[in-house]
């Protein structure tokens, strides 16, 4: 299993998923794929997750 290390450092692929948060939904859907485990996520599931990470980076803001 592929782990990111947090160490002050984003990903590539972290930094184009938050710089992409602004888009609309189906768009970040058409650009990135998400799993948890082995799991891929359904539409929704993936849909919730980005609504998530943009209401905490929203409140991180404020």
């Amino acid at each position: 299993m592929n782990k990111t290390v947090i160490d002050g450092n984003m990903s590539l692929d972290v930094m184009q998923l938050i710089d992409s948060l602004h888009l609309p939904d189906h768009d970040i859907l058409d650009m990135f794929s998400f799993s948890f485990g082995s799991n891929l996520l359904t539409s929704d599931e993936a849909i919730r997750f980005i609504h998530f990470l943009r209401s905490e980076l929203d409140k991180r803001i404020q």
